[in-house]
């Protein structure tokens, strides 16, 4: 019987020719792995501070939502936003503008307890029509403008840095 009847070859070049990784081969691919995955750590850094800033700025149009949904609850008297400013006490009457310092109260208040470093919130209003009195045919339409601004964090990947968002409305008494 001859070696190649039992499905095995024979070598006679000896161990010189084995199948395998050399040691060198070994430390390229351990190479290129670390590099690859140093880059997914940068990535994942990175990634966190976009997630935080993406939170920020979520907040900050919750907290723009909830003071355009109040002025437009009480659009007959939008005027009396005008320089609410949640830095500084009510601009609002408290005999007159009972609505409107309820609301500059409590937003003042969310702005505070919104998480936000810094953060601070101004409304202007201004009239898009001429004098409503003189002109009846007006729509007596008013651009309410809430601006919030807030510090964000310094981070491993990012700087503290001043951001500012600005909203605009539309408004118009029934």
């Amino acid at each position: 019987m001859n070696a190649m009847s039992y499905g095995r070859p024979t070598s006679v070049e000896g161990p010189m020719h084995q199948r395998g990784f050399t040691i060198l081969e070994a430390m390229v691919a351990a190479g290129v792995l670390s590099v690859g995955l140093l880059g997914l750590a940068g990535l994942q850094g990175m990634s966190l501070g976009k997630n935080v800033d993406a939170n920020d700025v979520t907040r900050v149009t919750n907290l723009a939502a909830d003071m355009a949904e109040r002025i437009q609850n009480n659009r007959q008297y939008v005027l009396d936003y005008h320089n609410t400013d949640t830095g500084v006490a009510c601009p609002q009457n408290v005999s007159t503008q009972r609505m409107a310092l309820g609301d500059c109260a409590q937003w003042q208040t969310l702005v505070a307890n919104s998480r936000l470093a810094g953060a601070r919130g101004v409304i202007t209003v201004t009239s898009l029509d001429p004098n409503p009195t003189a002109n009846p045919v007006t729509m007596n339409r008013f651009l309410v403008t809430i601006t919030v601004s807030w510090q964000t964090m310094r981070t491993d990947v990012s700087t503290a840095r001043t951001k500012t968002v600005t909203f605009t409305s539309l408004v118009a008494p029934e």
